[in-house]
């Protein structure tokens, strides 16, 4: 595998990709197009960027289930492994998540909007509600809703860690189709229950299949690869975003597939890619984009300079989009990897003494 420092440097591009399809859309359609007289885009063109949008998530779904059965292999088969496995995820998505939540919740009180302390609370735990669409858990940073589904996955396959690689592959695989049958039956579930069955899960299992496949030797002819690449756009024309439930199997369909094809192509062989070390920065900076994207557009929105709206709302949007990764890329080096380093070592030394 095409690896830096142990990570795939392939899936690293994929996971910031995805996290600037999300970011751009989000700024685009949700903050610049509404200066002045708006960013001047066919409405199709925001229909095209939201569905790209669902197809980045579908992405990061796809590269965890990989990323789980690739770098958990000091964890497999060790005694404590579920401790640490679950304590390594937990420290490295939750601390971030409730800096970029507590950053939003400080701007909006500072723009005099009101926050509910109960959905603030319900937000910061990941304890989901339905939001406004009844289809997804919504909390106060919206983006992460994807995190619910995240930390259930963590909390399956780590329960199987300790007994090896393929114990943990089964019982997340299986936990997960059985919560997703249980969904087809159950007639009123409670919102919890309701999100925890959505069928968008099984993208997990077919990331953690993608990797064992390609563990043991599997490869896809170049020429394959190239094709499963350039069918992601005709994919996304001819199956159209269905309405009602986003997060049903039909989402799996206008969402998922455009996501399989391009992951497929990507780690379905050896792929070399220039500075390494340049891609690994951005996987690694993908998580804060995700996260703090929000946050800073909410910042330009209090603090834009009233002289630069005669710039325009694409230069709102560039400025926007570039302070973004700007910000993103100082937090996750100066804030978020050594907060996680420290915790890590700390979450290590604990472990030791237990």
């Amino acid at each position: 595998m095409d690896q830096h420092q142990g990570r795939v440097v392939s899936v690293q591009l994929l996971r910031f990709l995805a996290a600037a399809v999300v970011a751009g859309g989000h700024l685009a359609f949700a903050f610049s197009d509404h200066v002045a007289g708006g960013l001047g885009l066919d409405r199709s063109v925001a229909r095209a960027s939201n569905h790209a949008s669902q197809s980045a998530v579908a992405l990061f779904f796809l590269v965890s289930g990989y990323i789980m059965v690739v770098a958990s292999q000091r964890l497999f088969g060790v005694k404590g492994g579920t401790q640490a496995f679950w304590l390594r995820r937990a420290v490295r998505i939750l601390p971030p998540y409730w800096i970029a939540t507590a950053l939003l919740v400080a701007v909006f009180l500072w723009l005099g909007r009101e926050v509910d302390a109960g959905h603030l609370l319900r937000s910061l735990a990941l304890v989901p509600g339905y939001g406004a669409d009844g289809a997804r858990p919504l909390p106060i940073l919206w983006p992460g809703w994807t995190l619910f589904y995240e930390m259930l996955f963590y909390l399956l396959f780590g329960l199987g860690i300790s007994a090896g690689r393929w114990p943990a592959v089964f019982v997340a695989a299986g936990g997960i189709a059985a919560l997703v049958l249980l969904g087809t039956v159950l007639a009123s579930p409670g919102a919890v229950l309701f999100s925890a069955t959505r069928p968008v899960s099984l993208l997990f299992p077919i990331g953690m299949a993608l990797a064992l496949w390609r563990e043991g030797g599997g490869e896809l002819p170049a020429p394959l690869r190239v094709a499963l690449a350039l069918a992601v756009v005709p994919a996304m024309a001819l199956v159209p975003r269905s309405t009602g439930d986003a997060l049903d199997f039909a989402y799996l369909l206008w969402a998922g597939l455009p996501a399989l094809l391009l992951f497929a192509a990507v780690v379905g062989g050896p792929l070399r890619v220039p500075g390494p070390q340049v891609a690994d920065v951005l996987g690694g900076m993908s998580y804060a984009l995700y996260l703090l994207h929000l946050p800073v557009a909410w910042i330009w929105a209090a603090f834009y300079p009233g002289f630069l709206y005669a710039l325009g709302p694409w230069f709102h949007f560039a400025s926007l989009l570039g302070g973004a990764f700007v910000i993103s890329l100082g937090f996750y080096l100066w804030i978020e990897r050594p907060l996680t380093a420290a915790l890590n070592r700390r979450v290590a030394v604990a472990g030791r003494r237990t």
